[in-house]
């Protein structure tokens, strides 16, 4: 981790300061910052009076932006955005300017009590889910950032494993369908269902996910039970936020609906090898302080479809964070 002629103590020194540039580019996203600059650059100046905000401050911060790729700086001081910046922009297709928003405003300040998480063994959190449905605003933050992280990764799901001999496809837990959507959109051939709390399933009515055409919308619990019919099943992003004995109950749950010849897509990042930094464990400690559940090995996934009546048949690597694990009735 050490750079060229520097010691071992300023590496350390500069790793662990390195909430300092997630801070900033929470400042950029929650300004809307690069929004606001055109394809002819702006000054600290120009861009303050716009966002109505103190020149010396925001010139400080945009010159830790031009130093982590965001923004560029050119001889006159005035910054433009880079092809990187561009995910901080609203209607960027790989924007994740929600999702940067949500890590901040609700994520960032449960790290504080990370000491306890690791003495106890218990988030910060006790549910946060209910949490969640307790805090209207929050939620809102929540299901904007997922959406966001969603969004850039379909493609790259999307990439890797075909829906092209399915039928039917079951979006367990899918929110407000924006996964769902984009596979409809790619195969004519398919219906689909979607299946997650009334209040997903009202954002997708309200087509917060994009359009669903050919899709039935269903309010389920799925601790109570999945829909019966599909042939493909997806949880994407579900199994993670769960203790291995509630994810036994989804995958029951699952197995329960599903015929003989259907398959399930398990949608997750992977726990990595040791001594490697590994995005997947620096987002397990996410799960450490907010919520019961962890990220799990394919090995570990493959236990616990062995004793849901399912067999791991293959794991998929995709372009984005997450692997497919499809996994057939056994």
């Amino acid at each position: 981790m050490a750079f060229e002629n520097e010691t071992l103590g300023h590496s350390m020194l500069r790793l662990f300061m390195g909430y300092i540039p997630t801070r900033v580019i929470y400042i950029a996203a929650k300004l809307e910052l690069t929004d606001n600059i055109g394809g002819d650059g702006a000054s600290a100046q120009e861009l303050a009076q716009k966002l109505e905000v103190d020149p010396a401050a925001l010139y400080r911060v945009m010159r830790v932006l031009a130093g982590l790729g965001v923004l560029r700086q050119d001889d006159n001081d005035r910054f433009f955005v880079t092809p990187f910046g561009e995910t901080l922009r609203k209607d960027s297709p790989q924007s994740v300017r929600d999702y940067a928003i949500y890590s901040h405003e609700i994520v960032y300040d449960t790290f504080k009590d990370m000491v306890d998480c690791v003495r106890t063994g218990k988030p910060v959190i006790d549910d946060y889910f209910a949490f969640l449905r307790a805090n209207p605003d929050k939620e809102a933050v929540f299901h904007a950032g997922m959406s966001n992280r969603g969004r850039i990764e379909t493609a790259a799901v999307l990439g890797a494993s075909s829906f092209s001999q399915s039928k039917l496809v079951v979006d367990v837990g899918g929110g407000n369908g924006g996964f769902l959507s984009a596979i409809l959109a790619c195969n004519d051939q398919l219906s689909g269902m979607l299946v997650d709390q009334p209040s997903a399933i009202e954002a997708a009515k309200a087509g917060r996910g994009g359009p669903l055409p050919r899709c039935q919308l269903i309010a389920q619990d799925f601790f109570d039970g999945v829909p019966p019919g599909g042939d493909t099943y997806v949880l994407k992003r579900i199994l993670f936020d769960w203790t291995d004995e509630e994810a036994l109950r989804i995958l029951t749950n699952c197995r329960r609906a599903m015929n003989s010849d259907a398959r399930l897509l398990i949608i997750e990042p992977l726990i990595g090898p040791p001594n490697e930094q590994c995005p997947a464990h620096l987002f397990d400690m996410t799960f450490l302080v907010m919520l019961h559940g962890r990220l799990r090995t394919a090995d570990e996934y493959s236990r616990l479809l062995g004793q849901t009546g399912f067999r791991l048949q293959r794991v998929i690597p995709t372009a984005s964070d997450v692997s497919i694990l499809e996994a057939l009735v056994a």
